[in-house]
């Protein structure tokens, strides 16, 4: 069988150091792995292309080897599901459900409630008719939640409802739900996929809530409802900011971590449901090497978001390749994930790698409480000097209270030691200094700026952090 583990940079950087390249696979953990240790989970899409067994063999063995929880491109949306009124198809769900099975993979259920992708039936037969379309969703929602109660872990309860304006508020127009019901259909839905399956963790799901939570935004007013649906006893769970950008939104991380914190005063679980980060459509076959590089740089700062607060549980990317991406046709944007379309891992998939390996699993909490939690630190505790082998640098060891460190400008400066070894970082896990740290300060002038990752040693003391240079 062919070997399809990916090899990542840094991997390959230690190959040329002199390690071979057989044991640089075997030694090399995977996304799933390293999520599991962690509680968490972090998956992909199942493309269209896959239910239509229209795909590169490749996939699948990256998909199932790679990740922990998947979802459906197309094939569980309404129109999908219930082609015909009260007539349900669910051949293409039950194959992921089943695939899902044999990989030990969690599933999210994609969408129940949402204006589009509605089939033509609905609106033609009962557009305005409240009471027929309140009988029309409830039965489709016990029906679809019914058959896969026990093998969906969570569902996109309700998706999109909540439109496009500064101002924001309920979707309006072009709903057939909202234009017939009213926001009633909100709460129902909840209501009835809970009692369709009281296990599933039920979610509400929508695009820009990554901009912040600025007065009148689509975030704000999601957590000024998430408050009414808990104080009503409504059954969410869960958000799930989709995070659908380019790589020119640098905010967007710490925004997600505001929405993430506000929820969580809810208790309330934040999901990363759909994210992807592309580059404009034109620049395709100009981009550079820096430029794939800071597109790993926000990869990896979502990934350190989503490790850090407590209440975040799924980290869901809008696809696996490029090769297979809504973007280029219907976004105008393009290469916006970890693989590229040869199937070959970017340094947005270093990323990831890097700050899972930065984050033991000692120290990230996870919200679900029935998930085991295991340290992957090695347990013979040594640390490697080569800065070549950047698999293991980014390990925490030993850290005395005393010693600390903080940067002003390119200076960085310590605390509780005189002296000290100092190895600099990339956020793709790549070196760019070494040195020491003389008299409690070592100039990095020779460093542009940007986001790094320190570790500083002393004695059998050591501590990584994450730094900015200005």
């Amino acid at each position: 069988m062919r070997n399809m583990h990916p090899v990542t940079g840094f991997a390959l950087s230690i190959a040329l150091l002199g390690t071979s390249f057989t044991s640089v696979l075997a030694a090399e953990p995977t996304i799933r792995e390293l999520a599991k240790e962690r509680g968490r989970y972090i998956g992909t899409i199942l493309n269209s292309e896959w239910f239509n067994d229209d795909i590169e063999p490749e996939f699948e063995e990256i998909h199932k080897t790679q990740f922990n929880v998947v979802v459906a491109e197309n094939e569980m949306k309404f129109d999908a599901t219930e082609p015909s009124e009260n007539e349900f198809n669910f051949a293409k769900g039950d194959k992921m459900v089943e695939y899902a099975k044999a990989n030990k993979i969690r599933v999210r259920g994609h969408a129940l409630a949402w204006h589009s992708q509605v089939a033509g039936w609905v609106s033609s037969n009962y557009a305005g008719q409240k009471e027929k379309l309140l009988a029309v969703l409830k039965n489709h929602i016990e029906k679809v939640v019914g058959h896969y109660k026990g093998q969906v872990a969570e569902w996109d309860v309700v998706n999109e409802a909540v439109n496009d304006e500064y101002n924001a508020g309920w979707r309006s127009t072009n709903s057939v739900w909202y234009e017939g019901i009213g926001a009633e259909f909100l709460d129902s839905a909840f209501v009835w996929a809970h009692a369709a399956d009281p296990d599933a963790e039920l979610c509400y799901n929508d695009y820009s809530l990554e901009w912040g939570l600025r007065e009148g935004s689509k975030a704000s007013f999601v957590v000024e409802q998430v408050k009414r649906w808990k104080q009503n006893n409504i059954p969410i769970t869960c958000v799930g900011t989709q995070t659908h950008i380019e790589i020119a939104h640098e905010t967007t991380p710490q925004n997600v971590r505001a929405l993430a914190k506000a929820l969580n005063e809810l208790g309330v679980v934040l999901n990363i449901t759909e994210l992807d980060i592309g580059f404009p459509k034109g620049s395709a076959g100009q981009l550079t090497a820096a430029d794939y590089a800071k597109q790993g740089h926000l990869y990896r700062q979502f990934m350190d978001v989503f490790l850090e607060e407590p209440n975040m549980g799924e980290f869901v990317i809008w696809g696996l390749t490029d090769a297979h991406s809504w973007l280029d046709e219907q976004q105008g944007k393009t290469e916006g994930l970890l693989y590229d379309k040869q199937y070959k891992p970017k340094p947005a998939y270093d990323s990831i790698m890097v700050s899972l390996k930065e984050h033991p699993a000692a120290d990230v909490v996870s919200p679900y409480g029935d998930v085991e939690i295991v340290d992957p630190i090695d347990s013979t505790g040594t640390d490697s000097t080569d800065v070549g082998d950047t698999t293991q640098v980014l390990k925490r060891a030993g850290l005395a209270g005393s010693f600390s460190m903080h940067v002003s400008g390119h200076t960085l400066f310590i605390a509780g030691t005189q002296s000290a070894k100092v190895d600099v970082f990339d956020l793709q896990g790549r070196p760019v200094f070494r040195g020491k740290c003389e008299k409690g300060s070592v100039e990095l002038s020779d460093i542009s700026e940007g986001l790094y990752v320190v570790r500083m040693r002393s004695g059998s003391a050591s501590l990584t952090k994450r730094i900015a240079i200005k």
